[in-house]
């Protein structure tokens, strides 16, 4: 069994729960998990929730857009889903 397929058994049912429990109660969260695969040897699962208001922690966004970027001065987008069905599209430059 590799790392992704050890994170999609055993991590992912637990995330989606913490995930979860964040949403419902505005807690800004981020998770990085580093997976690599032979296929892909730089695989991650990454995310990023934001409080009650909608608005990501700063430290958090901050770090979340340096993994993205493997360290290197490029844009990310990011979708934000709102709690009314919503998304905004964010491009960090």
């Amino acid at each position: 069994m590799n790392k992704e397929e050890i994170y999609d058994n055993q991590i992912s049912p637990l995330m989606k729960q913490i995930i979860q429990i964040c949403k419902n109660n505005g807690i800004a969260m981020m998770a990085d998990f580093a997976i690599p695969t032979e296929e892909d040897d730089g695989l991650r699962c990454t995310t990023l929730i934001p409080d009650e208001t909608g608005e990501n922690d700063p430290l958090q966004r901050d770090c979340n857009a340096h993994i993205r970027r493997g360290g290197r001065p490029a844009p990310m987008m990011m979708t934000t889903e709102h709690g009314n069905g919503t998304k905004t599209m964010t491009a960090f430059i």
